[in-house]
């Protein structure tokens, strides 16, 4: 089993120092900055991770050459410069860090507003040039006016409440956020972008670059604006035509721009710095001790996470998780991963359906359901030769290749628990096996049935799993045997069938320590012993 240790990282982009030495307590890292295209091409096939910014081209050609690579890790939100679809189907993960620098970004929106539309920069340079005088400078106050966001995610959001701060009334444009939303921030809902183009005294703009977003707002956009309309880039570049931005300046539709982002960076000219109602920034909007520090810790815990084969909260080619969710989710999460593991190494056989049935209040679909699914059918498929390499990100991908059906499924049905989730595994010769498991007090996983037993356990820890005719003296034997070889039992269980006529049972025995070959072989001579294997959770 390979351990954390045994990863190798590339740092490929400038990361807060403390960050570096957190993940060099778990794995092996190599920081190497500002390597040329054919120097990152040539080393790439060492490393298990990647951790890059935004300069880095993370295309097919680098990761075909990553033979090993499993996760890359994107310090910062934007992900333009990574071919996500072809690291999804090499099932390696790609995760950001969208949380870590939306307050930077968002004080920064605010910074752009209040210097643009009060001429702050203009009238710096003014006075350090020897000269004087107030009227040139003259601007515009926030307070009163109206405040366009197009787009009302993480960092649209922040600026509202911080506009409304300043006494402004906030209206937004985002056909993908639902109305609670605008309604726990006190925005108003704007159907269409023109609505919001032909009401807003200010406009700024948080959404990511997309082909439905590129060139957003151009020529027509501008001509349903308000005359003297002061706008504000912040999060790509491209969004607001950068030509046309020049026309509306040049007309004086446009009062003043704030501008962070950039069609082209870096670059060392450019119309828009030709103007002194201008405010440009060189992408400067994360760019903050505290974001610095956030991103850097918060990567490389989901590096971390990947390399050991746990849930990733920001991947983007998998479910991603907010804080509030994970924190949900999270006993979940590790239930259905074990109960996952040891249908694998309990049974070993070959599997066309996984079906994942949910009954309690504490469980929502179909996000909730979907993600708990697709945990566990990587704990099903994963160490198993046929399937090579099992993740988070490829497990869904290689059960459709491998013709595995999956499927989730509601109850009300959750006997005597808060919750229950049952693992219904239909196997090559179609019998099906079913593994359940509950959540007690919200933070204690057990497993409460395998097979047609009803049992209840931890699932943690080095197992032994035994099947065995319910007889007397045969739990003291097995334990005898085990204390022979020095093995410690910390614990035992034992289950009798779930119509109580079966006169089979199964013993699940917790262990402190390695089983020697000879103990198990000493145990299955027992007639009474019908299998006996050794569990790892």
């Amino acid at each position: 089993m390979e351990r954390l240790k045994d990863f190798k990282v590339l740092v490929a982009e400038l990361m807060d120092v403390d960050a570096i030495d957190m993940l060099s307590c778990a794995c092996r890292v190599d920081v190497k900055y500002k390597l040329s295209r054919d120097e990152i091409l040539a080393i790439i096939p060492e490393y298990d991770g990647l951790i890059v910014r935004s300069e880095t081209i993370v295309d097919k050609t680098l990761l075909d050459a990553a033979v090993k690579l499993r996760i890359v890790g994107r310090a910062g939100s934007g992900l333009d410069n990574i071919d996500v679809p072809t690291a999804t189907e090499k099932g390696v993960i790609v995760c950001n860090t969208p949380e870590s620098n939306v307050v930077s970004a968002a004080e920064h929106t605010m910074g752009l507003l209040l210097s643009s539309s009060r001429n702050i920069p203009w009238a710096d340079r003014f006075i350090k040039s020897g000269q004087w005088g107030r009227k040139q400078f003259e601007g515009s106050e926030l307070y009163g006016k109206t405040l366009g966001i197009i787009g009302l995610g993480r960092i649209g959001g922040l600026v509202s409440q911080r506009a409304r701060g300043f006494a402004m009334r906030v209206i937004a444009y985002d056909p993908y956020i639902p109305d609670s939303r605008f309604e726990n921030l006190h925005v108003e809902k704007k159907a269409t972008l023109d609505d919001l183009l032909g009401e807003a005294d200010f406009i700024t703009i948080h959404t990511p670059r997309t082909k439905e977003t590129m060139n957003m707002v151009s020529d027509d956009q501008i001509a349903l604006m308000k005359p003297g309309v002061r706008l504000v880039n912040c999060a790509r570049g491209g969004l607001y035509n950068e030509d046309a931005l020049v026309r509306g300046l040049k007309s004086g539709k446009i009062a003043s721009v704030g501008i962070d982002t950039w069609m082209n960076e870096p670059q060392s000219a450019h119309p828009l710095y030709e103007f002194e109602n201008v405010v440009g920034t060189p992408h400067l909007g994360a760019s903050t001790f505290e974001a610095t520090r956030r991103v850097g810790q918060e990567v490389v815990a989901e590096v971390v996470a990947g390399l050991r084969g746990e849930i990733v909260k920001n991947a983007v080619n998998m479910p991603s998780l907010s804080e509030e969710l994970f924190a949900k989710l999270e006993t979940f999460i590790s239930l259905v991963e074990k109960m996952g593991a040891l249908y694998r190494q309990i049974r070993r056989r070959r599997v066309k359906k996984v079906e994942i049935v949910f009954a309690g209040k504490e469980i929502d679909v179909p996000d909730d359901a979907r993600i708990l699914s697709l945990v566990a059918l990587k704990g099903v498929l994963e160490g198993s030769m046929a399937y090579g390499s099992v993740n988070f990100v490829n497990a869904g991908l290689l059960a459709e290749q491998f013709g595995i059906e999956v499927k989730e499924t509601i109850s009300l049905e959750s006997k005597d628990y808060r919750n229950l989730i049952r693992m219904v595994v239909t196997e090559g010769d179609d019998a099906e096996f079913v593994i359940a498991g509950t959540v007690l007090e919200q933070r204690y996983p057990r497993i409460v049935q395998i097979g047609d037993f009803s049992i209840t356990f931890s699932p943690e820890g080095t197992l032994a799993y035994a099947p065995h005719k319910n007889v007397p003296g045969v739990i003291g034997r097995v334990a005898t045997t085990m204390g022979e070889y020095g093995v410690n039992i910390s614990r035992m269980v034992t289950s009798s069938g779930i119509d109580n006529v079966l006169r089979d049972s199964i013993m699940i025995l917790g262990l402190d320590n390695h089983v020697p070959q000879e103990a198990i072989d000493r145990c299955l001579e027992m007639d009474e012993i019908h299998e006996m294997k050794i569990i790892d959770l």
